[in-house]
């Protein structure tokens, strides 16, 4: 799961997902030439739609807290520290709530294999 929601994070971050108008000029020199930029993501739209998916309904649940652990660790792609000053938490506790957001992450994927 780890891997899995570090290229969602950069999904996010790259907005890889989103539509959007591209210059004919700018497409074409971007498939001719290469440019410097961001790392692309290493996972298929339909993988990252999944962890979105669930991270989304994590949201809505009793783990909004470990959600948004995540979305801000992997999305916004903060320290730990850093993100436990965002939220205004310890450091401990961030790193708690983290791993409870992989574990929850892990077993929904592990459901939809099994599925």
């Amino acid at each position: 799961a780890e891997y899995m929601l570090t290229q969602w994070g950069l999904w996010v971050r790259v907005g890889a997902g989103v539509s959007g108008y591209v210059s004919p000029c700018l497409a074409m020199m971007r498939d001719n030439v290469r440019m410097a930029g961001a790392p692309m993501p290493d996972i298929t739209e339909d993988d990252a739609l999944v962890i979105d998916a669930i991270v989304a309904r994590m949201r809505r649940s009793r783990y909004s807290e470990a959600a948004d652990c995540l979305m801000l660790y992997y999305g916004s792609n903060r320290t730990i520290q850093g993100l436990a000053r965002v939220i205004g938490i310890s450091r401990t506790t961030a790193v708690e709530r983290l791993n409870a957001g992989r574990v929850y992450v892990q077993a929904m994927i592990d459901v939809r294999m099994a599925a």
